[in-house]
């Protein structure tokens, strides 16, 4: 073998492997064909059978912030064009008051975490959803990282939540990392967990759901609304409803080295999966996905839900 074949074999090798990392880490965005995950849509609604008198009527998003990342951050696989991530708070209004689902974060946070120069802000968005959460009979998230749970672990007035926040025990833990100097106020630190081990209601026409994997203390919450209409909101398991509907997750790359800690890959591709499938037989459910801008504005236009929270700052 002369030195010129063996040196284009060598490169031919080495554009093999770096190729194959490439696909591994950025390209490969595939869930399993079959998910263990049990998504039991009429066991849900099992649990707010007895709540047709008091099921909530309007349904609110605050956009606290937005960024622009590559959609290939999105998807694997996926074009590198920008994708604009909505940084949301939703609130569920009823008869029997308001359920506040993730509670935004402050600007200090939002500054640590946010690109500059990708980044915008809306503190008086931010108010409001502080506002409504010290009103509301209940304040949950669905996971501990900071965009969900900031407004929690710095809320101005803790003890105004002991009684209304619906927490699991990683969530309550992952409140150190965000809490202002990394001190939980005692009120928070004191309050007692909700033992998820499956679904369970927390307000009328509201379930809260495990879904472990994301984070350790992810969850998703199904509403049961007045006149039939059923959402399904899935904090961070999927990014963008494409995620959904392809179906398809977030690359390696951001999963291994750029979340803390690690997602948990093979969890949430079953989640993806089940999530997939769950669509595909429940066609009217509405699955919302917390930070797909694009998609949440179609729901406001179509009607489903409505910009702004009920409650005003003060």
């Amino acid at each position: 073998m002369n030195r010129l074949v063996r040196i284009a074999l060598e490169v031919i090798v080495v554009l093999a492997l770096l190729g194959g990392v490439y696909w591994y880490y950025v390209l490969d965005g595939a869930v399993p064909e079959a998910s263990s995950v049990q998504l039991d849509i009429n066991a849900w609604r099992e649990l707010v059978r007895d709540d047709a008198a008091q099921l909530p009527t309007d349904i609110r998003v605050e956009f606290v912030g937005r960024d622009l990342i590559p959609f290939a951050a999105v998807e694997a696989g996926g074009a590198f064009e920008p994708y604009t991530m909505a940084r949301t708070a939703f609130q569920v209004n009823g008869a029997v008051g308001s359920v506040v689902i993730d509670s935004g974060m402050d600007q200090a946070l939002a500054e640590s975490l946010q690109r500059e120069g990708q980044r915008e802000y809306d503190p008086a968005a931010y108010k409001r959803v502080i506002a409504a959460m010290g009103s509301a009979v209940r304040v949950a998230v669905t996971h501990e990282h900071p965009d969900h749970i900031g407004g929690v672990a710095r809320f101005p007035v803790p003890e105004r939540l002991t009684e209304r926040l619906a927490i699991t025990a990683p969530q309550l833990e992952g409140l150190r990392a965000v809490a202002t100097d990394g001190a939980v106020p005692p009120a928070l630190a004191n309050v007692k967990p909700i033992d998820l081990s499956a679904p369970q209601r927390i307000a009328p026409g509201v379930v809260m759901i495990p879904a472990e994997g994301h984070s350790p203390g992810s969850v998703m919450f199904y509403v049961r609304a007045w006149g039939g209409r059923e959402l399904l909101f899935v904090g961070d398991v999927a990014w963008a409803l494409s995620n959904i509907r392809k179906p398809a997750v977030r690359p390696r790359l951001l999963q291994d080295f750029f979340m803390t800690p690690a997602e948990q890959r093979s969890k949430v591709a079953e989640q993806v999966r089940a999530l997939h499938n769950l669509s595909k037989a429940e066609p009217a459910l509405i699955i919302v996905p917390s930070h797909d801008n694009s998609y949440i504005e179609q729901l406001i236009t179509a009607g489903v839900m409505r910009q702004r929270f009920l409650v005003e700052a003060p």
